[in-house]
């Protein structure tokens, strides 16, 4: 079997007003709503197209893994799209490259299966992790729409092009470097501690005093422009989001 996972569907910060978070990544600052804020019984949450991952804000909540929100707020959910539908095989080989799971979680929607999630335990840490996310609606597995949204309204007033890098803060890069290696063997990182999946940005791991993921950087337009945006329309109600700005161009981007 290849690679466990092709690469990250979307990544989530809990907040405990996120409502009015979501509201200023869709409402001012222009970003494309994949889906209204919504409860989905366990959980509530609104996603917005960053290119080719979605960001999801999800409201604080000590149910669903991971989802108790941190402050300042923090990237607490890593979501990868597995390379194979997730059955009795996939979970096999999970397990045969010892990495620590959970039984699958079944979601439905209106009555229907709408996704699988298996969650990878002690991967990040105790606050922050990553699972595999199996889509049964097709419009949520729609890479290319959520780009074409984003490219609609030009990024928003952030500019933005796309997610190009995920980085994660570790105390041990030797020990994390043989987790991540685990999860996307047999692909190797394109420099040291750095991998590149086929769809999403890139995962990267960094020397820290803490095991977390530290942040998402966006290609924007003009960084210039994206800091002045944020500073003067989501600064103060969002704070120190774990974002980051970098210069990119259509033609430049992975």
């Amino acid at each position: 079997m290849g690679s466990l996972v092709d690469g990250v569907d979307h990544v989530y910060i809990p907040m405990a007003d996120a409502s009015s978070a979501f509201a200023v990544l869709t409402e001012q600052l222009g970003l494309p709503m994949l889906w209204p804020f919504t409860s989905f019984g366990v959980f509530s949450s609104g996603g917005v197209s960053v290119g080719s991952i979605k960001l999801e804000i999800i409201e604080s909540n000590a149910v669903t893994p991971w989802s108790t929100a941190e402050d300042p707020p923090q990237i607490q959910g890593i979501a990868f799209r597995p390379a194979s539908p997730i059955d009795d095989v996939y979970l096999a080989e999970v397990d045969a490259r010892s990495i620590p799971r959970t039984a699958p979680s079944r979601f439905e929607r209106e009555g229907k299966p709408a996704w699988t999630n298996v969650y990878f335990s002690d991967f990040v840490s105790a606050t922050a992790g990553a699972f595999v996310c199996d889509y049964n609606v097709p419009e949520s597995r729609d890479i290319a729409r959520r780009q074409r949204v984003l490219d609609d309204c030009s990024g928003g007033r952030l500019g933005v092009l796309d997610a190009v890098e995920l980085v994660i803060s570790t105390r041990d890069t030797r020990a994390a470097h043989g987790r991540w290696q685990r999860l996307f063997d047999p692909l190797e990182p394109v420099r040291p501690l750095t991998w590149s999946p086929v769809i999403g940005p890139a995962i990267t791991l960094v020397e820290g005093d803490d095991e977390r993921v530290d942040h998402l950087a966006l290609a924007v337009r003009s960084t210039e422009v994206a800091h002045q945006v944020w500073r003067e329309v989501a600064e103060v109600t969002l704070g120190r989001f774990p974002l980051r700005f970098v210069a990119g161009s259509p033609l430049s981007l992975p």
